[in-house]
């Protein structure tokens, strides 16, 4: 009964509303001060193959320092890398395949299995396991806009070994999960659309225990920090109006049957790139100037976390930036590469300057 009130009421649960950019977690413009590393169309996930980074660029692999030099090319779209420890890189592609390249086990494609056939993001460990997750059953890795929208919650994760390619699933039910991190003790997922990271435990003894919830916008895939703690990508913000959408059932399914995704009042990686675009009354341009604090559809943020996962800092690229729809980082030699997938760059920063912040 009481669950019934607060639906009419649109209080308790049914109330819409958004965790604020406060604390660590405080707007601030230094994402606008990295220093564009190379220019490339949405790249994507990055990775370190034999100490080099590498990013992906959808059908390609291209070195980072290296002047855009090639370092692998396929036949399906890149979905997620990953290093690995005994040479070589794993590579996910959006049919569901897993590429090795380079290493002991060059060319060894492992194929998909059913419901594991939308790679987001890898671990692999020093065994020759590779931890994947899977972001959804239902739809590939371009269609995230899709399951958001479809609500869906059929992601999992899974370990492959690499040698054998054999395929484990360890847990589903999962909302997009997009990011995998592993300390030795803990193993950490981060699940896009309930925008919060959950502990999952390997031997299926306890269902996965949120660690950090409650964020302001979709997270994406985590890196170590070598200091301590961790670096978490956020590829886009929430905000009340997506929210509403997202309660409103006859009209988001109205609104996907109609309207060509590009325009769905739903996150995207970078807006404003067309008058056809969804507005907000804050997100209008006056005399041609977008407000730093307008809602948005896109936005750009990194989130550094200590040891016990708490946020401790931030990076930011606000309504009006040009950073947005970061969808992963790493350190490297002294600064945080990040591929800022929304304004098609990899972008730098110095660590000695985040810290200093």
């Amino acid at each position: 009964m009481i669950r019934m009130i607060n639906k009419y009421l649109g209080r308790g649960e049914f109330s819409i509303t958004v965790p604020p950019l406060d604390g660590a977690l405080r707007p601030n413009e230094l994402l606008e001060e990295t220093a564009k590393l190379l220019i490339v169309d949405a790249p994507d996930s990055l990775a370190l193959m034999n100490g080099v980074p590498v990013v992906s660029t959808h059908f390609k692999v291209l070195e980072v320092d290296n002047g855009n030099k090639e370092v692998a090319r396929f036949d399906a779209e890149i979905s997620c890398m990953t290093g690995l420890p005994n040479g070589g890189l794993a590579v996910g592609l959006i049919d569901g395949r897993i590429a090795v390249v380079n290493g002991p086990n060059n060319g060894k494609i492992i194929e998909p299995s059913e419901g594991a056939t939308c790679p987001t993001a890898m671990y692999a460990d020093s065994g020759s396991n590779l931890f994947v997750t899977h972001g959804s059953s239902i739809n590939n890795y371009n269609e995230w806009k899709k399951d958001l929208m479809e609500k869906n919650s059929s992601g999992s994760v899974w370990r492959v070994e690499i040698s054998t390619g054999k395929q484990t699933k360890i847990y589903g039910g999962l909302a997009f999960p997009y990011g995998i991190y592993c300390n030795g003790k803990l193993f950490i997922v981060s699940e896009s659309w309930r925008s919060r990271l959950l502990r999952i435990f390997l031997d299926g003894s306890k269902p996965p225990e949120e660690v950090l919830g409650h964020l302001p916008g979709y997270v994406s895939r985590i890196a170590p920090a070598k200091r301590d703690g961790i670096w978490l990508t956020v590829f886009a913000p929430r905000c009340q109006l997506i929210e509403f959408i997202l309660r409103e059932n006859r009209y988001r399914k109205l609104m996907m049957r109609q309207i060509a995704p590009q325009f769905w009042v739903a996150p995207t990686l970078r807006s404003n790139k067309s008058f056809l675009e969804p507005l907000q009354s804050g997100g209008v341009k006056q005399l041609g100037i977008m407000k730093p604090w307008s809602p948005a559809r896109s936005y750009g943020m990194i989130i550094r976390l200590d040891s016990d996962f708490q946020p401790v800092g931030s990076l930011h690229s606000r309504a009006d930036g040009s950073r947005h729809g970061i969808t992963s980082c790493i350190e490297h030699n002294g600064r945080l590469l990040m591929a800022v997938k929304g304004d098609g760059m990899v972008a730098s920063f110095p660590l000695a300057r985040i810290e200093k912040e």
